[in-house]
């Protein structure tokens, strides 16, 4: 019940779908509405808007432009959304931690996605700062071909409000082969155009960044503009069933961080 990421494209809009219901028929839950607060980063501070409020059992939809139109283009910070009962301050350092007690099995999640036209994508998710001494390995099985335009979307937040810029790198898995570094930054929804790489249907894209964490997955934009899809893989730890599953992934990517070097 952390944040509830609100992400924006230049390519498509954002919006989430907050829901105050538990996940589970089995936890216990204090019955109130509770109050929605945006909160978001203008790369020095964490800048906090409240909203309005939401009953227990009612569900609201927040579209990004409708709470952040100032941005151009080029600059898309992440929105996060959050319940509270108790009010913050304008400006904060660091993000604020969340006030209710909650079974994190299932994750409280809220319908996050992109909007096009008359066409509507999404998945059910939330979102907690990663740690800035991290890193990611995914691999990317989401390329559509024919009349379909496809994107590598990675979305992260950090506690610090900074803009963080590290880069990410692509290969393709079978070969070890490297295709190129491209410029990500903290506390965005970073998109990366990959039809330019032309990687062949029988091939594998791998994604790493060594230096930051985020979740990764693949958009598709028909040509014609009516269709969207959003797929996400899973960390390596997710994988795994017995042992230590955070070790487990701190081999894997060690092997393949090891294996794939740039140029």
């Amino acid at each position: 019940m952390a944040f509830f990421p609100l992400p924006n494209t230049s390519m498509a809009s954002g919006f989430c779908i907050v829901h105050n219901f538990p996940p589970n028929n089995w936890e216990p839950v204090k019955i109130s509405k509770k109050t929605i607060w945006a909160i978001y980063s203008d790369g020095e501070k964490w800048i906090t808007k409240e909203l309005d409020t939401i009953e227990i059992g009612e569900s609201k939809k927040y579209f990004y432009n409708d709470i952040c139109n100032a941005f151009d283009k080029e600059n898309h910070p992440l929105i996060l959304l959050q319940f509270r009962n108790s009010s913050l301050p304008k400006n904060l350092d660091t993000l604020p931690t969340h006030e209710y007690a909650y079974n994190k099995v299932p994750e409280w999640r809220a319908t996050v996605g992109f909007t096009l036209n008359s066409c509507e994508t999404s998945y059910q998710g939330e979102v907690n700062p990663f740690p800035s001494k991290a890193s990611l390995l995914t691999f990317h099985p989401f390329i559509q071909y024919k009349n379909i335009k496809n994107y590598f979307l990675f979305i992260n937040i950090e506690n610090s409000p900074v803009f963080r810029e590290e880069k990410i790198e692509i290969y393709e898995s079978t070969t070890k082969k490297f295709i190129d570094k491209v410029n990500v930054y903290s506390n965005r929804c970073n998109l990366i155009e990959i039809d330019d790489y032309n990687f062949k249907a029988d091939e594998l894209p791998v994604f790493i960044c060594r230096k930051m964490a985020g979740i990764p997955f693949g958009l598709g934009i028909c040509k014609d503009k009516k269709m969207l899809s959003l797929e996400h893989t899973h960390p390596p730890a997710s994988f795994v069933v017995h042992g230590e599953r955070f070790k487990v992934q701190s081999e894997i990517k060690y092997n393949w961080f090891n294996t794939l070097k740039s140029k």
